[in-house]
């Protein structure tokens, strides 16, 4: 069976499942990949395949090579390695525990912050963001770790961090989730990264409560929102946290891509997406997932499918952190009468995200109606 780590960028659409819409005629070709973008609650082991990396194989429970039971052969066995058999019992236990996927989450607000050392005390000061919100999402499995983080009343995060740390203390950061700013049109992002030692992750199975995350902001360096890890103790779909109730919805792939003349080449032919697009007012929502590419910018193009056009929306206009393969945000101030022909006429227009490498456009697609 071909299993195409692609398939795994569908969990934003199936979040909202509904029919597709008839594809353009040239698209014909083009059905199977595009249908392998759609499921976004599968999505937090989408990121795996998001950097261009194959998922590493969960690691196996190590077994005895011995069948015996004789209490010698036990003895034996210590005294020759100098481990005792609770060592081996333990090292069991959490080889089994890595095979297991954990969910964990956090709520997030500014009053959680804590005062540093040395950091002058200031009556009634609140440390972190009065008017920030947000909620994390975190799913542990190996040395992977896939996050998903829907944030209000701050402005876009420029790191975000997992803290080594209890209620009450600063800890040191022990995962960077990501390093770099999102965009500032951006309020929510999923992510995947590994970490560089398995113990970290080992200790936040075991002792969810002496971790927390903390977004930080321009504004905030040291913390706009904190809030401790708790267990959820079932699955969650991370990428739910991205849903926006969007009405037009657009499968993104390279060989949809068409060359300006005398522009450089354009579509990744490892890039696929899926986008969702929601106009009312004067303001427009969107929600991308993708695998294979790392936007620096995404825009909404007019032109119909086969025909370059030029952009009438900027999404977003900065590069997304290497560590995140999904982000909904919404963009202000869109004339009425683009939102209302943008609602009437969605196969008119394409959503386009573009890379350093493909600064023309890497993976595009044509917006249709879910209705």
């Amino acid at each position: 069976m071909n299993r195409d780590p692609r398939r795994l960028v569908s969990a934003l659409s199936r979040a909202t499942r509904t029919r597709t819409a008839p594809p353009p005629r040239k698209d014909t070709s083009m059905r199977a990949p595009l249908r392998a973008v759609s499921s976004l609650a599968l999505g937090v082991t989408l990121a795996a395949a998001a950097g261009s990396q194959a998922a590493a194989d969960p690691p196996s429970a190590p077994t005895h090579a011995s069948t015996s039971t004789s209490p010698m052969d036990h003895d034996m066995a210590g005294m020759r390695h100098g481990a005792p058999h609770a060592t081996v019992d333990r090292s069991v236990a959490i080889q089994r525990a890595r095979l297991e996927a954990t969910y964990f989450a956090a709520e997030m607000n500014g009053l959680n912050l804590v005062q540093a050392p040395g950091q002058p005390t200031v009556a009634g000061r609140i440390l972190g963001d009065r008017d920030g919100r947000a909620t994390g999402l975190v799913r542990v499995q190996g040395d992977r770790v896939t996050f998903a983080l829907r944030w209000e009343g701050i402005s876009a995060p420029t790191v975000a961090h997992i803290h080594a740390g209890s209620a009450e203390v600063n800890g040191p950061v022990a995962v960077s989730l990501f390093a770099t700013p999102v965009p500032a049109t951006a309020s929510a992002a999923s992510g995947v990264l590994t970490v560089d030692d398995p113990a970290t992750a080992d200790a936040i199975r075991a002792d969810p409560g002496s971790f927390y995350l903390n977004l930080h902001t321009e504004e905030f360096p040291a913390g706009a929102v904190r809030g401790q890890l708790s267990e959820l103790g079932r699955p969650a779909d991370l990428l739910g946290l991205l849903k926006n109730g969007a009405v037009e919805q657009a499968f993104l792939s390279g060989d949809q891509e068409v060359p300006a003349v005398g522009e450089p080449a354009v579509g990744d032919p490892a890039g696929r997406g899926v986008g969702f697009v929601k106009a009312r007012g004067t303001r427009v929502d969107y929600s991308f997932a993708w695998v294979g590419v790392t936007p620096t910018f995404g825009h909404l193009h007019k032109g119909r499918f086969g025909s370059d056009g030029p952009v009438v929306m900027p999404l977003f206009g900065t590069a997304v952190p290497d560590t995140i393969v999904a982000l909904s945000g919404t963009v202000t101030g869109v004339g009425e009468a683009l939102v209302e022909d943008l609602a009437e006429h969605p196969s008119d227009y394409y959503a386009n995200l573009h890379t350093a490498e493909f600064p023309g456009g890497a993976v595009r697609g044509q917006l249709f109606d879910r209705g």
